[in-house]
């Protein structure tokens, strides 16, 4: 089968500083609004920081999910803050940790937060019907499945409160997030030493146990499982070069997505490795903003306050 890949050595886009869209990079101011709390798990508070464009909105959302492996990390810092300065508002979360919190916390914990953006849409001057996700490596990861498993019961994590709104999102950033955990040490790359399945290393952390032991589990932290026709469109960026999650898991999930008949474009870095400068350059920051206005901006039919569930 043909998979449709576009090198970035050939592909040819339109500037987004085109008259309608705000110019990469963005030339606007923001406020920041630090350590909001959108849920509250063990009497601990889970926080987001909330950047809003100024000027009188509703502005576009964009929900930042950081890398670190499942293990590690937080809300500061992320490529998507940058788009501030374009006119959208980010909220870049913290979620739960592994291995105290174990799967599906960390996508329980996303999909709370968009459901808070959304019951306080109008205190901060967002738009509802225009949320998108991005995330970078674990992050990129845990969007791809809150992209695909709209209204999954399972995952909804209604407890975590506002179950009145929708978790559905209307576009997908996923840099190097990996896709199926029990691929991954067969996918790997010469220069990744470890072995993948181990159950000291982070999928089976995230997990709770030794992820080709639980491959039934496992298999809930794979998108494609919940792939549907209505999914969001996605842009998933992977470099050539990538040490610790081999660009075949991008490859997995383009064909999927596409199988289903799911938007999906698929940006392979030649020289990239696991983040790094090369995703920073101003060609492949056009590409992000170009996907996220026109998934973000414009006409677009509100999304329902609540998802049907679906198994």
């Amino acid at each position: 089968m043909r998979v449709p890949i576009i090198f970035t050595a050939v592909l040819v886009i339109a500037s987004s500083a085109a008259a309608q869209y705000p110019p990469t990079p963005g030339t606007g101011t923001f406020t920041t609004i630090e350590a909001l709390e959108y849920a509250n798990v063990d009497a601990k508070p889970l926080l987001l920081d909330l950047r809003i464009p100024d000027g009188p909105g509703p502005h576009p959302v964009i929900i930042y999910l950081h890398s670190g492996a499942w293990i590690s990390g937080d809300r500061t810092g992320g490529a998507a803050i940058r788009q501030a300065a374009r006119g959208y508002a980010v909220a870049s979360i913290d979620y739960r940790l592994a291995p105290q919190y174990t799967w599906p916390a960390q996508v329980e914990d996303t999909k709370a937060a968009i459901r808070w953006v959304r019951a306080n849409a109008a205190r901060f001057k967002l738009d509802p019907d225009r949320v998108g996700i991005f995330g970078a490596s674990s992050g990129g990861h845990i969007g791809s499945v809150a992209g695909t498993s709209g209204g999954v019961a399972s995952l909804e994590g209604m407890h975590l409160g506002n179950a009145q709104f929708s978790s559905r999102v209307k576009a997908v950033v996923d840099f190097y997030g990996p896709t199926d955990l029990l691929k991954l040490e067969d996918q790997k790359l010469p220069c990744i030493p470890l072995n993948g399945n181990a159950d000291y290393m982070p999928p089976s952390l995230l997990m709770g146990c030794p992820i080709q032991q639980c491959k039934e589990k496992t298999a809930t932290a794979n998108p494609i499982t919940y792939i549907t026709p209505d999914d969001p469109p996605f842009l998933i960026m992977h470099g050539l070069l990538d040490c610790l999650v081999p660009f075949g898991q991008s490859v997995l999930l383009h064909v999927a997505l596409e199988e289903k008949g799911v938007s999906s474009t698929l940006i392979l870095v030649p020289a990239g490795e696991h983040g790094g400068n090369k995703f920073d350059e101003q060609k492949y920051k056009e590409m992000v903003s170009e996907f996220l206005d026109k998934n973000l901006r414009g006409p677009i039919v509100p999304a329902r306050r609540r998802a049907a569930a679906r198994r």
